[in-house]
Order: C-alpha cells, then sequence, then structure tokens
C-alpha cells in the first residue's frame, strides 16, 4: 500500500474512534449511540439528538421535519412481508429483500453502525 493512502487510512481509523451521533430518537425511543456511524456531517455537528423515522428510517435534524415527513411518510411498517408477530407484546419481525429496498437496508445498515463495533470473527 502507498504511503499517502496509509497515512489517510490512519486519519479515517482515528476519526471514527469517536463517536458522532450523542443519541438517536426512534419514534417514541431515545437511546443512547454508542459508536460512530458515517452519517452525513450537517447532521452530526448541528443536533444532539438524531431523529429516525421508525418506519423508513429516514433520518432527520429537526423535530419539525420529522413532523412534515411523519404526515408524509407512505410506510406504516417497514418494507416487506411480516414473518413473525409475538402475540404478547405484538413485536413483529420483517423480512426486507436488499435487491427492492436498497435504500431502507441501507438506512438500516447505517443506523445499526451507532450500536455495533464492527464485524468480527
Amino acid at each position: 500500500m502507498e504511503r499517502a493512502n496509509v497515512e489517510e487510512e490512519k486519519r479515517w481509523v482515528e476519526s471514527t474512534k469517536v463517536k458522532n451521533v450523542q443519541s438517536v430518537q426512534f419514534g417514541p425511543y431515545k437511546m443512547d449511540a454508542w459508536y460512530f456511524a458515517p452519517y452525513p456531517e450537517d447532521y452530526t455537528k448541528l443536533v444532539e439528538t438524531l431523529l429516525v423515522c421508525e418506519f423508513c428510517l429516514k433520518y432527520m435534524k429537526t423535530m419539525r421535519a420529522m413532523t412534515k415527513h411523519m404526515a408524509q411518510c407512505p410506510y406504516y411498517h417497514p418494507p416487506g412481508a411480516e414473518i413473525y408477530r409475538d402475540p404478547d407484546t405484538q413485536l413483529s419481525v420483517f423480512e426486507v429483500d436488499g435487491k427492492k429496498e436498497k435504500t431502507y437496508c441501507q438506512l438500516l445498515c447505517l443506523l445499526a453502525k451507532l450500536f455495533l463495533d464492527g464485524k468480527k470473527d
């Protein structure tokens, strides 16, 4: 690997050691983020809490934007087929086709990175 690439890689690794999102508002739940996720800088520098639509996973900076989005969001559940529903808690699991729902899957991975250190083993 070229020296310039090695240096760039080191800078990237160092910059991702610091979490850039403090908390996430996901529907009625507010959760502290654990790790860095590569959300756009203008979403992470200006707000302490990142707002995420619980149905389509789109992220927003302000409650005003979230309210407007929720009035227009076409989803009432994640895209895909419901494959399990717990009768006691009404918790559901959905199967999402990544070929059909590419954006949703990308947003899901981005959200997951806030809580997963990385894929190891």
